[in-house]
């Protein structure tokens, strides 16, 4: 090859690297987080709830990395059968997620070999496939906690529907099934919405407040004061406070004699329809 073909070619391939180099270094400007979205105001303690519980995953402007649901079954991890009918059964859910800690909470609860019920935002399970493949393969259960985090007490039937179809869609691209049990933002439901809503309602009856004090030993404290036979306890493994306390709420539970299971678990046996709201499943004939 002549001198200056051979000039001509290595000033190409330099102008190459330089330009895929630029572009590496371009995609990986997201931020850790957004800022929280505004819902409608309330008063007390709904208010707090509004404005600090929920926290939405980035966006960025490009579009996520397309994701292909498992080309075969997924082998789900079985935990030991317990009838929870009679057994001191506890629910222990998370709220909002997935998020940067969520794999960090998985790890703990593998090692505690405790299953658990997610209840997933759809605007962030795109940007943690992984988290969801492992939650699924690692025998815990998924649920929808809708796209956006709105109060679905204040959208038109049509955005109801929206916000819960479009959050099984993104669920069901990642792990090949959509949930079939729904949490409602801060609780909030009605007549109108529980006609709407075509799976159970699964609300709880232990909530932590761990969103709004961020203190790993009061969130022990408050659920083992309020936890009992039957109990869903509500916790948000989008903040590293909350995944902190859950060692020594596993340790604490287990140690008052406490089976830990899936919401799906925890009311086995039962008639659940869809739109009928749950905070615990009785034991034993208490109310």
């Amino acid at each position: 090859m002549p001198l200056r073909s051979r000039l001509a070619l290595t000033a190409s391939l330099l102008l190459c690297a330089t330009l895929l180099a630029g572009c590496g270094l371009a995609g990986d400007t997201s931020p850790d987080a957004a800022e929280p979205g505004t819902w409608r105001p309330a008063s007390g303690a709904s208010a707090a709830r509004i404005a600090g519980s929920a926290q939405v995953g980035p966006t960025t402007g490009h579009a996520p990395p397309p994701v292909v649901a498992p080309a075969g079954p997924v082998h789900i991890k079985r935990h030991p059968g317990v009838d929870c009918a009679i057994a001191k059964c506890v629910a222990l859910t998370f709220d909002d997620g997935p998020g940067k800690y969520t794999e960090g909470l998985l790890d703990l609860l593998a090692r505690e070999n405790v299953p658990a019920t997610f209840f997933l935002l759809g605007q962030n399970v795109q940007q943690y496939p992984h988290a969801l493949q492992r939650m699924v393969t690692e025998g815990h259960q998924l649920g929808s906690h809708t796209f956006t985090h709105p109060d679905l007490t204040t959208l038109p039937p049509e955005r109801v529907a929206d916000e819960l179809e479009s959050t099984n869609e993104a669920i069901r691209k990642i792990t090949g099934f959509a949930p079939d049990t729904v949490r409602p933002p801060y609780g909030a439901h009605n007549g109108a919405t529980d006609r709407l809503i075509h799976d159970p309602l699964i609300l709880w009856d232990v909530d932590t407040l761990d969103w709004q004090h961020h203190d790993p030993a009061r969130t022990v404290s408050v659920a083992m004061e309020a936890v009992r036979g039957g109990s869903i306890i509500l916790l948000h493994d989008i903040h590293k406070t909350s995944v902190q306390a859950v060692p020594e709420l596993i340790g604490r539970l287990k140690g008052q004699g406490y089976s830990l299971v899936t919401i799906d678990e925890l009311f086995a046996g039962t008639e659940l329809s869809g739109g009928q709201a749950l905070t615990r499943r009785p034991v034993g004939g208490q109310a």
